[in-house]
């Protein structure tokens, strides 16, 4: 038999908030373009529509959609026009998608805040490491996912104390994470969850949504370039180009004391243009000197989607009699049978990263041969890659080796044992062996199934 952890699902899309300057105090409901297994990671950003500072707050994640309002800080009076909002959805935990890239999604409560002159307080981080490091430093999404701290009748009044998120030091291991209060001073932060969202910085590949087609994907952070609503639209070049591009951008750098957040003000096929927005709260100015521009986390699709990224393994065994001492095939006493399995991933992602595990049990009235089967060195059991295996790594070190691919058992409960060769290089004690290959066994990316095969040898007794 064979186990593989999977991939999960993610999403992309944009949709137009309610206007609430007519008097209309719902949040806008957005439905996922279809459901997710469990409540997702949603990162979002607003247009820079309307001249009032504004942030985008998403509360209410189910596994069917989420509640989006647009907030409005003190100094303006809450209500806010209609805003275009792009945003990404994903499953929180470690997924490898198609092509071997590795990201991560996931929550942290954290109370930590960072603040502007003018706020009381002390400013701290919240530290989160990923589970084990990327391929490179990380790009990193993030989005408060509640409204614990909230007390005021928004959107009717503005938001207080008005939050949003922050991340920086981002790595291949981690990064700091906090919620901004910029210089809205009044109001007292408490816990809020925060979603987050990570991908190699520089990578980029595609994968086949639920509809069949293809979505290419990048992630890449900005140099320092982006400043204040007053002091233009930074235009930033997307990590990829399409024309029905989807993209979400954060910031991932605290370099000017104010603090703020990001809306975006253009959008072509290949680059996205950045503003950092701010409060009035402490003073009238929204803008970033040169010398403290900040750096954005940029992730983007080739267009809305949703896609279903999961592996399909499935196994398949067959048998060969070989030549025995009277010169025929049958399979009496004596006779050697040489056995494949072979493993196949006919889905649309890769099983997780060393999650893959083949597990046989040998047949009653047989003896695995337990020389080596093709050379010296070799070992018993033979493997031979297929299409989409060139991310897994076989290893054989010795029969009794015990960090390489290959385990025995004499009874399947436990994977210790340590064959010895009789004089027919058999060993009668074998009952299971285990073969546990590295790395990942991609999916079928259009030019078949992934595959692997594993041969061996037994002795009919």
């Amino acid at each position: 038999m064979a186990s593989a952890a999977h991939a999960g699902r993610l999403e992309a899309g944009s949709f137009t908030t309610t206007r609430t300057t007519g008097g209309n105090n719902a949040p806008t409901p957005v439905s996922f373009q279809a459901s997710f297994d469990t409540v997702p990671v949603v990162v979002a950003i607003s247009d820079q529509r309307g001249n009032q500072s504004a942030s985008i707050r998403i509360t209410n994640i189910t596994i069917s959609g989420f509640d989006a309002l647009v907030l409005e800080p003190d100094n303006f009076n809450g209500r806010h026009g209609a805003q275009t909002v792009q945003y990404i959805a994903i499953e929180p935990g470690r997924q490898i998608l198609p092509g071997g890239t590795e990201i991560e999604a996931g929550f942290v409560n954290t109370s930590s805040v960072q603040l502007g002159p003018g706020v009381t307080g002390s400013a701290s981080w919240t530290n989160v490491t990923f589970s084990s490091p990327l391929s490179a430093s990380a790009t990193v999404l993030s989005q408060i996912q509640t409204a614990n701290s909230e007390t005021r009748n928004v959107p009717s009044q503005s938001s207080r104390p008005h939050i949003t998120a922050i991340t920086n030091n981002g790595s291949a291991s981690g990064f700091d994470v906090a919620l901004e209060r910029s210089q809205a001073a009044i109001g007292t932060p408490v816990s809020e969850q925060v979603g987050w969202i990570a991908f190699p910085s520089g990578s980029s590949d595609s994968f086949t949504d639920v509809a069949g087609i293809t979505v290419n994907w990048g992630a890449s952070n900005s140099g320092n370039s982006v400043r204040g609503w007053n002091d233009g639209c930074f235009a930033t070049a997307l990590p990829i180009t399409s024309s029905t591009r989807i993209a979400v951008a954060k910031k991932r750098t605290r370099n000017n004391g104010d603090g703020g957040w990001l809306r975006y003000c253009s959008l072509s096929a290949s680059t996205i243009g950045l503003r950092v927005e701010e409060d009035t709260d402490q003073d009238n100015e929204r803008s970033v000197p040169a010398g403290q521009a900040e750096s954005a986390a940029i992730v983007a699709f080739s267009r809305s989607f949703h896609a279903n990224l999961r592996p399909a393994i499935s196994v398949s065994k067959s048998s060969a009699t070989q030549i025995n001492s009277l010169g025929n095939d049958f399979a009496i006493p004596g006779t050697i049978v040489e056995y494949n399995i072979t493993v196949t991933n006919s889905g649309t992602a890769p099983a997780d990263k060393d999650s893959l595990i083949v597990t046989d049990i040998l047949p009653d009235n047989v003896a695995l041969i337990v020389n080596d089967i093709a050379g010296g060195g070799s070992g018993p059991v033979g493997y031979g890659g297929g299409i989409g295996s060139a991310g897994l790594v076989y290893s054989y070190a010795g029969l009794g080796n015990g960090s390489d691919s290959l385990s025995f058992s004499t009874d399947g409960t436990g994977y210790g044992y340590t064959p010895v060769a009789a004089g027919d290089g058999s060993d009668t004690d074998v009952t299971h062996f285990r073969v546990s290959p590295m790395g990942f066994l991609e999916g079928d990316r259009g030019s078949g199934a992934g595959s692997f095969t594993l041969t061996y040898r037994v002795i009919i007794e």
